[in-house]
């Protein structure tokens, strides 16, 4: 990194950081929870196929007293899913009743869009979930199944078309929206189901916290730290969602140590602070990662 860089880098994340930090509450505006860590798809832009921690499901004691505590906190978003496909976590529903009952504001999953069959939609839609989000990408079919694999492009159009339909018939108010981070071609993407859901967007791929080389030079402190909180299946909190094997742990929730503990804590601080003097590199997995760049 050149002299130039590394002196607007220092400027670029004081100030950033300065802001985020003031901002910044005592408990966080997103928790994310996953409920499972498990996954049916081998996608060739995931790195699920190389996690090596335990594939497992958040006991119901633990989901309950999180989202007890986020209710409590009034924190206005949850979002049920991290780095597995949330539904095969057979208890979904139940957990999205809970929340909503609760008090939750808006409750959001984030799927791959194979198993959201009639059933698992309209059990969704009458727990009262806020938002469904799909990933899906691809121009055609083929390059679909070639980045999806082995998910099944006929039916994961079929079963985003059929949640809208239902959705509509209900009259939910439930959003449907769909994500593409990789395809050759964006409109012939969009023709698929651009004219079916209410928003359909595009994002880039990300590194997943440095596995390949950046290209950028100028560093900015990542908002995650100041706005998102991560739980883990076993109730380990990982740095953010892109730590998708749990290498950096934050914490622990547990029946002794809440989120406002954790959120609040050392560790927390000890990041924060490296990223608000451009120090990403003392952190292994941010010295590398794209979301720790302009």
């Amino acid at each position: 990194m050149s002299t130039l860089s590394t002196a607007t880098s220092k400027i670029v994340c004081r100030v950033v950081g300065g802001v985020l930090e003031a901002a910044r509450g005592s408990f966080p505006a997103v928790v994310r929870l996953e409920t499972t860590s498990a996954c049916n798809a081998r996608c060739i832009i995931c790195p699920h196929r190389d996690m090596t921690r335990p594939v497992t499901t958040m006991d119901t004691a633990t989901y309950n007293r999180l989202i007890d505590e986020c209710a409590e906190a009034r924190c206005r978003e949850v979002h049920l899913h991290n780095f597995g496909e949330p539904l095969l976590d057979r208890r979904l529903e139940e957990r999205v009743a809970y929340a909503k009952q609760r008090g939750i504001g808006r409750v959001k999953i984030f799927c791959n869009g194979s198993l959201l069959t009639a059933d698992r939609a309209r059990g969704l839609i009458e727990a009262g979930l806020d938002e469904v989000k799909v990933s899906f990408d691809g121009a055609t079919r083929e390059e679909f199944e070639r980045i999806r694999t082995p998910l099944r492009f006929d039916t994961v159009v079929h079963n985003v078309v059929e949640l809208v339909k239902l959705r509509n018939h209900l009259g939910a108010k439930l959003k449907v929206r769909v994500a593409c981070c990789s395809t050759t071609d964006k409109q012939a993407t969009m023709q698929t189901l651009a004219e079916t859901v209410d928003d359909f967007s595009f994002g880039k791929l990300h590194n997943w916290g440095g596995q390949t080389a950046p290209t950028k030079t100028i560093r900015k402190p990542c908002s995650r730290l100041w706005r998102t909180f991560t739980v883990l299946a076993n109730g380990d909190v990982s740095l953010c969602c892109l730590d998708y094997d749990g290498q950096h742990l934050l914490g622990h929730v547990g029946v002794e140590c809440s989120i406002r503990d954790v959120w609040n804590g050392p560790r927390y601080d000890e990041v924060r602070r490296a990223h608000r003097r451009a120090r990403q590199s003392d952190v292994p997995l941010c010295a590398n990662c794209t979301k720790a760049f302009l």
